[in-house]
């Protein structure tokens, strides 16, 4: 007589198609209804109706303590994306996406339809990583458009504008010969580079408030910064070396 083998019950797997329940939709407009709780907590329905070409995303966020949120799919085109508590419209794109390998396995591929591959739900892995490549790509070009690597932020434009303009012209060149000569000219009267100094960074000063408030020009800081430590390098001189 044969002993018989005892042999150990393979466990086979839940698939995920497992989690889905069908049931008739309580809500106006509907047919039926599949709902399901993902591992992580999520509580997910999707109610529809193929006469109107309606499909409900519904979602309970187990990551945001259960706020719910919904979207409606009509005719193929979404119609709504609401927070279900305050009715305020948001954007369901990541939720749902984030979920969309999860509703994709409806036992009802009429209902994926339904969806229109909206959220990458439905879609094969090469539909998912073309749309993924050609998001990056509208974010790339968003990115050049409005954030061109040539372009220059204003304040360092403004900046680079006053560097530009800060020039030596004709009228500075003038400006500054008859400040050396001002100066000169009182040192040698006088023989004092105290009053000398004093007449250099007032001249500095004077020549700024011309430009600006006079000839209505930039003023070359230049040249008001040389005949201001000019004038402070002969006070010095005068009033404590000599």
């Amino acid at each position: 007589m044969r002993r018989r083998i005892k042999t150990k019950p393979v466990t086979i797997p839940e698939t995920k198609k497992t989690y889905w329940k069908r049931r008739p939709s309580e809500i106006r407009g509907y047919q039926r209804v599949f709902y399901c709780n993902s591992e992580n907590g999520d509580y997910i329905r999707v109610d529809y109706n193929f006469k109107d070409k309606r499909v409900r995303l519904y979602l309970e966020d187990s990551e945001e303590g259960g706020n719910p949120y919904y979207a409606v799919i009509d005719k193929g085109r979404i119609s709504a994306e609401r927070n279900a508590t305050s009715g305020r419209p948001v954007s369901l794109q990541e939720k749902f996406e984030k979920r969309a390998e999860l509703i994709s396995t409806i036992p009802n591929k009429d209902v994926i339809k339904l969806i229109n591959k909206h959220y990458g739900i439905g879609e094969s892995p090469e539909e998912i990583a073309a749309r993924k490549k050609k998001r990056q790509e509208e974010l790339e070009r968003t990115r050049k458009r409005y954030f061109k690597p040539e372009e220059v932020p204003s304040f360092v434009k403004k900046e680079t504008t006053v560097v530009s303009k800060q020039r030596v012209r004709i009228r500075d060149m003038m400006d500054i010969g008859i400040g050396g000569a001002t100066v000169g000219g009182v040192y040698f009267v006088s023989l004092d580079f105290i009053k000398a100094g004093i007449v250099a960074a007032a001249f500095g000063i004077l020549l700024a408030f011309v430009d600006i408030f006079i000839r209505e020009k930039e003023t070359l800081l230049l040249k008001t910064l040389l005949f201001l430590v000019l004038g402070i390098a002969l006070y010095i001189y005068g009033y404590f070396i000599l």
